[in-house]
């Protein structure tokens, strides 16, 4: 479930952040695989750390980052960020983050 962070207002850098749990799962089994598949659909994918993915749609412009941490071995937090141009509420995000975690391979955790 998401947990909602923080609401920003229309004149300031950040809409809206959201935090969700994810797992890795039978297809993708590594950070690796992970930044593969992410990169495979069309998504622009930055790895500052072994341990972290930052990615967002080719779209321009982007409206969502997605911040992908690992924190155990099996899984750990997605943060996603929305830009004030975004026009999604967190509702919507919260809708449509099953079809992300199917893109990425990955798992949505409770």
């Amino acid at each position: 479930m998401a947990i909602p962070f923080f609401q920003g207002k229309p004149d300031k850098p950040i809409k809206s952040v959201l935090v969700f749990k994810w797992a890795f799962s039978s297809v993708i089994t590594s950070m690796d695989k992970l930044e593969e598949r992410l990169k495979d659909n069309l998504f622009y994918v930055l790895r500052p750390r072994n341990d972290v993915i930052a990615a967002t749609s080719l779209t321009n412009p982007s409206m969502i980052i997605f911040v992908i941490i690992q924190s155990s071995e099996n899984g750990g937090d997605v943060i996603v960020l929305q830009n004030p141009g975004g026009w999604y509420s967190e509702e919507d995000i919260v809708e449509h983050m099953p079809l992300f975690f199917k893109t990425a391979g990955i798992k949505m955790q409770d």
